[in-house]
């Protein structure tokens, strides 16, 4: 269960990756900026930050806050965009699509899912076909030394 009384340090810190991550920064940079260990540990931590401003009041700042990142980048390319340099009109086409996917202005993207039914007969010759090859595939070992447990997970 996650706690939902953080303490005020875990918070400024989990800010300040917000914050960094805003400015462009990569995990690596953050991890070392603000003490995580490797920067796995940053990307968690912009996780749970972006999780508890998405469920806060402070969502709808970040919302404008990236919208204004999108802005000022197409700023910076609009005048080659107009004057017909290619890469710009691309750049800026996908900055517009960024924006558009952000907003939510693109209609939902219908899906079309099949399920297949499977009778009792069925699943059993496939748990029976799948059993085989895991037993199969448990004796190999490949180049690099490595084989598989009985379980059939990778081992080193």
């Amino acid at each position: 269960m996650a706690n939902r009384n953080p303490d005020p340090e875990l918070l400024e810190k989990e800010r300040q990756v917000l914050e960094l991550r805003r400015a462009g920064a990569t995990y690596d940079e953050i991890a070392r900026a603000t003490g995580y260990a490797t920067p796995q540990g940053a990307y968690l931590a912009y996780g749970r930050a972006l999780k508890r401003t998405l469920t806060n009041a402070g969502s709808e700042e970040l919302r404008e806050m990236e919208l204004d990142r999108l802005d000022r980048l197409q700023r910076a390319v609009w005048p080659k965009a107009l004057n017909g340099e290619y890469p710009a009109v691309d750049r800026v086409l996908k900055i517009m699509n960024q924006r558009a996917q952000y907003l939510g202005l693109y209609a939902p993207t219908k899906m079309q899912v099949e399920a297949t039914v499977y009778d009792t007969g069925t699943i059993e010759s496939e748990v029976a076909r799948l059993r085989l090859i895991l037993e199969n595939h448990s004796s190999v070992t490949d180049s690099l030394g490595e084989g598989t447990s009985t379980a059939g997970a990778i081992t080193e």
